[in-house]
């Protein structure tokens, strides 16, 4: 049940940051020492998000079973 917490975490992060960097302005950022398109950093943050929701859906479900 713990794992599945960390889940929901990486969910509300994702979510902090994508709304941050429509806040900030910036036209690009830097992941992994690479300077990528703010629009591909958001969709990264995006799929980070929808992943960990849905795993924790799953997981849910699972523990209620």
């Amino acid at each position: 049940m713990k794992n599945n917490f960390w889940n929901l975490l990486w969910v509300l992060v994702g979510i902090v940051i994508i709304v941050f960097t429509f806040l900030n302005g910036d036209k690009t950022k830097t992941l992994f020492h690479v300077e990528i398109n703010i629009w591909i950093y958001r969709g990264v943050w995006l799929l980070i998000s929808i992943g960990s929701l849905i795993t924790f859906f799953k997981r849910s479900k699972k523990s209620k079973n």
